[in-house]
């Protein structure tokens, strides 16, 4: 898996472990399931939709944005929270 995508689900993985959630209960809320999360901790690639999905379960957001753009700014604008 390309670094980046690696650091979304060991970040989104991190974040249901603080909410107290194991990896049964966001297969019973998502449309993943154990074996699948499991073999994504290890994957070399992921699908959008998976990412999505396991962001979704953490309460967090894919955002796709053109490189030029300027995060902070979005941020200040209330584009992104």
């Amino acid at each position: 898996m390309n670094i980046e995508l690696h650091k979304l689900v060991i970040e989104a993985l991190d974040t249901a472990k603080t909410q107290g959630l194991t990896q049964k209960d966001i297969a019973e809320i998502s449309s993943l399931d154990e074996v699948g999360l499991s073999r994504l901790k290890k994957a070399n690639d992921a699908k959008f939709s998976t990412l999505e999905e396991l962001g979704r379960c953490v309460g967090k957001k894919l955002v796709w944005v053109d490189d030029k753009t300027s995060l902070p700014e979005l941020v200040r604008k209330g584009n992104l929270f």
